[in-house]
């Protein structure tokens, strides 16, 4: 699951949108980012975790087809998703690190 995170990440930095603006796709990337901070934090089980990175892969995905013939929205929302995965990242650390931890015993 580790190299997931650094995929995640360059998808919110990346990420193009499927919806209103690149901004506020971004914000949606980043939104499900969040959700599997949260499922970390609850020691989720690793199926759901792992459904729910799947799921971030897919609205990236989209998003990343929705600009990319557009490098003036391509940017606008990459910089929103680097303003996010910056913010996200020691969270998502500190998350998986707690989670790793806490299922190592089992």
């Amino acid at each position: 699951m580790n190299w997931k995170l650094p995929v995640l990440l360059f998808g919110i930095v990346v990420f193009t949108a499927c919806g209103s603006s690149p901004k506020s796709d971004a914000e949606k990337v980043c939104d499900c980012g969040y959700e599997i901070i949260g499922l970390l934090n609850d020691n989720a089980s690793e199926k759901d975790i792992e459904a729910k990175w799947d799921e971030c892969d897919k609205i990236y995905g989209d998003f990343e087809a929705k600009y990319k013939e557009n490098p003036d929205k391509l940017k606008e929302f990459n910089d929103a998703g680097e303003a996010c995965s910056d913010k996200m990242e020691a969270e998502m650390d500190a998350a998986m690190e707690k989670w790793q931890t806490a299922n190592e015993k089992e």
